[in-house]
Formats: C-alpha cells, structure tokens, sequence
C-alpha cells in the first residue's frame, strides 16, 4: 500500500505516519509539506492508494489545492485532515470529491477507523458535523421535513455503498446486473441532490438512513 502524507507540521505528520504504519506495516508513507512537493508527489507515484491532504498549507488558500489535485489525481481517494470544521469547510471538501474530513483533534484510533474505511472504498464524515445548519446544495431544503425515501433495494444499495462495497460486490451480492445497479445509484444520488457516493452519504445521515 502507498500512501501520500500532505502536512507541513513535522510532529503531526510523525504521528500521522506511526498510525499508518500501525495500520499496515509494510506501507510506503511518503511525505510532502507544501503543494509544490504534493504534486511532485503525484507525478511520481500516480499508483497511490490514498492520500491525507491538510488544508492550511503555506502558500494555499482554502481549498484550492484539494480542487487542484482532483484535476491532477481525479481517482485518488483523498482523505482532508483540518485544523478548522465548520460545517461549510467540510462541505465544500466533500462536493469536491474528497472521500472524507478529519478534524486533527479526532483521537487517534477513530482516525484509524476513518482512514481504513476509506482505504476500503468508504466515505469518512464525523457525526457531530451532521447536528449543524446545512449551508449547501447537496443538502435537501429544510423547509421540507419529509424524509427522502427510499426504495428497499435503493437502501440496500446505499448500504453497501457505505460500507465501501464496489460496483461488481454491489452486484454479486444483490444478484443483480451492473446496469441494474448503476440505476440504482443514479436513482440515490438523484434522490439527495448529490453527485458522488460521499455527498450521497452525508445527505444520507441527515436524512436518518443509518450508514455508518
């Protein structure tokens, strides 16, 4: 496993890097501490599995880098670690297809937690961001209190999607067709104004839908 650590703070990525090695002892942790280096980074290793991008990074401003580096890596399954989580940071991060938000105050083993689910294909959003005033598109109007709902085989699509199961898992185990199974997403993602799987699963969340 390859994993791309973005921090500029020399302890934090330390202990970042003894986490991950926890996690799997014989991955290759590389280390970059501003964005010149982080896109060095991708450029040598496009095979990465994962990378943990901090946001305040000298030189960056706001989100700009997470957006640049879904130009440069748009299959990279990236995992942002902040100091700052307002509700309108994380979900910005997560319409820009981050698979997940990490405040650095998390203690350490629901950090691990919340990296292997999204090695495993998850989306990471912490719970107590959800109790929040949405602020964003992807958040069903408030002035409607009426849960979305769903069919049973949509919610037994969604919560494969949230375990991080695949499209060909998703199949196997519904005994249903690819086409069939992307419909379904379609049908979810369509029902929450969301357009990937980590927006789907917020909205999700907010709507009552137990997924994790």
């Amino acid at each position: 496993m390859k994993i791309l650590l973005v921090d500029d703070h020399a302890l934090i990525a330390a202990a970042l890097r003894i986490l991950l090695l926890d996690i799997d002892p014989n991955a290759q942790v590389l280390t970059a501490g501003d964005a010149v280096d982080a896109k060095k980074l991708l450029d040598a290793h496009p095979d990465a599995d994962l990378m943990l991008l901090d946001l305040a990074l000298p030189g960056v401003s706001g989100t700009s880098l997470l957006e640049a580096i879904r130009g440069w890596a748009p299959n990279l399954k990236v995992l942002v670690l902040s100091g700052l989580h307002d509700q309108r940071s994380v979900e910005r991060v997560l319409q820009l297809g981050a698979s997940g938000f990490v405040p650095k105050s998390m203690a350490s083993d629901t950090l691990v937690s919340a990296i292997k689910l999204v090695l495993s294909g998850g989306a990471y959003i912490p719970r107590d961001l959800l109790s929040e005033s949405p602020q964003v598109e992807v958040v069903p109007s408030q002035s409607d209190p009426v849960r979305i709902e769903l069919t049973q085989r949509q919610e037994q699509v969604l919560y494969l999607l949230a375990q991080g199961a695949q499209l060909k898992v998703i199949c196997r185990q519904l005994g249903l067709s690819e086409g069939t199974v992307k419909a379904h997403v379609r049908s979810i993602y369509r029902a929450f104004g969301a357009s990937n799987r980590t927006e789907a699963l917020f909205v999700a969340r907010r709507q009552g839908y137990e997924v994790g």
